[in-house]
């Protein structure tokens, strides 16, 4: 038997999994690290711990499995974007990785944006600067930190990196590099025109591949320190979102992604480089050729629920429990409306300052109530997001396939089905980007010919999808009205 790794640098862990040619995961690890937040607004990670950890998952994986190393033909990658990673001419890392969450170059944000607007960019780059991305971090450093600027012989995105642990060269693909605002989204290379406006050397920027190529094999001192076979081939990978994508079989237009973590997300393919003039959603490559994807984010998801049960209700009831009891009550709350902008927003509409609130409480109302309030507040939300996919030219989607810690709730399943007025199905596809990352090891390898026929080969879809419920789509239809205006009000709170 033949397998393949995946392997998904996350925020706040790695994961790995063994896959089979057929797709089923047959063992699956990960190891946790931290992200260094002081001083504030800073949001950086040691790369060299990340190298470490990986080692430990794939060790651990490949000890689960019982399978022999020389069985693992290939490893693909995924991982968290944006971020920056600084290496000097050899190599080595210059300084912790600035990962997507820090903020300590708004003042280069602003002046990348201003660049982007006076020069026409944004038709090119089709996404607004944020300052946790690659572009905005790299020109922090040039301005703040020179000595270490001067060294810097390559920049990486942060699965890059841990592809050049294993002996990759200094490589991206088409779908992380689109997030590094660096990158034409519309012509898949790097915006040499706005490198030249910022004074940045294009030569420190990697090649850019696409997602199942081969961009290396794993070397005899990295074979050694994780437990895999010298030579075995290591292909690009993607960026978090485009390989959970893959992973879920996300590849035709007609499919509308939504995606429950932490935050959340809603997600569409087409087969043009579409955007959003205000951009207030992202715009990326997919991991197929001649595919792009439309990314809708929200700073809030799961994380509100989590508030909720946690620091406001308290409760020692299990979230399976908590999910069913909300499922018990009626839709629409009985009048009872949540915004869920507890971290400021990004989508529909970007205001760091937006705030979150009850509206409509009365003495009936008890704590299922609220925690059905509180998912009907992150869909209501998404639902405004859909409304910018629609304006692009998105609409018209058959069914939805929701991932993330959410969709493992049927009530929030079926409030969304409800919501969107679309049927609902998750797929049987457990770590979709650790899984999106095998699947480009196993096309690296040559056991599918396109992204499309494997995962038409490997994809399950649930047999039976969440479907809506007439009356709730016209409850859902009528408090989106009334869920809009009050989230005017929380921007100017």
């Amino acid at each position: 038997m033949e397998y393949v790794m995946g392997i998904d640098l996350g925020t706040s862990s790695v994961k790995a999994v063994v896959m089979g040619r057929e797709g089923s995961i047959l063992s699956a690890a990960g190891q946790e690290y931290e992200i260094m937040t002081n001083p504030a607004g800073y949001a950086q990670q040691d790369p060299r711990q990340w190298w470490e950890k990986t080692k430990e998952a794939v060790r651990q994986v490949l000890s689960r499995s019982r399978i022999m190393p020389e069985q693992v033909r290939g490893l693909g990658f995924s991982g968290q974007m944006h971020g920056l990673v600084a290496l000097d001419r050899e190599g080595e890392p210059l300084m912790p990785a600035m990962i997507w969450m820090d903020q300590r170059a708004e003042v280069e944000r602003r002046e990348v944006w201003e660049l982007v607007r006076k020069n026409g960019l944004e038709k090119e780059l089709m996404n607004k600067p944020v300052a946790g991305m690659l572009i905005c971090s790299l020109l922090w450093v040039k301005k703040n930190q020179p000595d270490i600027y001067k060294k810097i012989g390559h920049v990486l995105l942060p699965k890059d990196y841990i592809r050049y642990c294993f002996g990759g060269g200094f490589d991206t693909d088409e779908t992380d590099a689109g997030g590094s605002l660096a990158f034409s989204v519309r012509e898949r290379k790097w915006c040499q025109k706005l490198l030249r406006l910022l004074d940045i050397p294009e030569d420190i920027f990697p090649r850019v591949r696409k997602p199942y190529e081969i961009g290396g094999v794993v070397t005899r001192k990295a074979a050694e320190e994780t437990g895999l076979k010298a030579g075995t081939i290591l292909a690009a990978g993607g960026g978090d979102s485009a390989m959970q994508l893959t992973g879920n079989g996300i590849v035709g237009e007609e499919i509308l992604c939504c995606n429950i973590g932490t935050a959340s997300q809603i997600l569409a393919v087409s087969p043009v480089p579409l955007y959003d003039k205000e951009l207030r959603s992202q715009t990326f490559c997919h991991s197929i050729p001649g595919l792009w994807y439309m990314q809708c984010g929200s700073l809030n998801g799961g994380s509100a629920l989590k508030w909720l049960t946690r620091q406001i209700l308290g409760t020692q009831k299990s979230y399976d429990q908590l999910c069913r009891e909300a499922g018990h009550v009626e839709a629409g709350s009985r009048g009872l409306v949540f915004l869920p902008y507890l971290a400021g927003e990004r989508a529909p509409y970007e205001d760091p300052h937006a705030r979150g609130g009850f509206f409509g409480l009365s003495l009936e109302h008890g704590q299922a109530h609220m925690v059905r309030a509180v998912m009907e507040g992150v869909a209501l939300n998404l639902r405004l997001c859909l409304d910018i996919f629609e304006n692009m030219g998105l609409g018209g989607k058959k069914y939805m396939v929701v991932s993330g810690g959410g969709a493992k709730s049927g009530t929030w399943r079926q409030i969304l089905a409800d919501v969107f007025d679309l049927p609902v199905y998750r797929t049987q596809t457990v770590e979709e980007a650790c899984a999106g990352a095998a699947f480009m090891a196993a096309l690296a390898l040559g056991w599918y010919e396109t992204v499309e026929d494997m995962t038409r080969q490997t994809v399950r879809l649930e047999t039976e999808p969440m479907t809506p419920v007439l009356g709730h789509v016209e409850v859902y239809r009528e408090i989106r009205e009334r869920f809009g205006r009050l989230s005017m009000l929380s921007r100017s709170y």
